[in-house]
């Protein structure tokens, strides 16, 4: 990440200058070092959050689950119509129907 940091660095560094000179070069118009500074600094920090996000983005690719690769949830002992299946202790004791259940 810190060669990244020092490419994106040079870079604006280059890019800024050469824009600069441009812009003297075709209006008259000139921009003083201050102002020239001001820009590759936003380049800089705003080539950092990219890299800061990539790199988040490439970690959390790397990352496995901490059961394992589970590739389906539904062991040996279940079966998708078993899965289904409203078990009774969600039910309601009285109407024997499902208090989540919307009235039909």
């Amino acid at each position: 990440m810190k060669k990244a940091v020092w490419i994106a660095f040079g870079a604006a560094i280059v890019g800024v200058n050469a824009a600069a000179e441009a812009v003297e070069y075709f209006t008259d118009t000139e921009l003083v070092a201050y102002f020239r500074v001001m820009l590759i600094m936003g380049v800089l920090f705003i080539t950092m959050v990219f890299l800061g996000a990539y790199a988040l983005v490439s970690a959390a690719e790397e990352e496995k689950p901490l059961a394992g690769s589970v590739h389906n949830t539904l062991g040996a002992d279940k079966t998708a119509a078993a899965a289904k299946k409203i078990p009774p202790q969600s039910q309601d004791a009285g109407t024997g129907r499902d208090p989540l259940e919307p009235d039909k």
